[in-house]
């Protein structure tokens, strides 16, 4: 049975990623802007953006959610993933 990876080089986790970079790029969101409604550093946001820091589910929700995604939104981009 073949595994895949677990871990932050999962090329699946590295695409979520990426688009959400790419919705907070597109609404003109900086990483300073993002952490601070996150509340938390911008070091944060860096680090799970350049894939140093694993997200979990939540993570991910709380994420898409000061991005101001709707809940459809964040379905989507899990669909796109399976």
């Amino acid at each position: 049975m073949k595994t895949s990876p677990k871990s932050i080089h999962n090329p699946k986790y590295q695409q979520l990623i990426s688009k959400l970079v790419d919705v907070r790029k597109s609404k003109n969101i900086t990483q300073r802007d993002l952490a601070k409604i996150l509340n938390t550093s911008h070091c944060y946001v860096g680090r799970l953006e350049t894939f140093e820091r694993r997200l979990d589910i939540l993570e991910i929700i709380d994420l898409c959610k000061a991005l101001g995604l709707s809940k459809q939104e964040i379905l989507n981009l899990i669909e796109e993933l399976i």
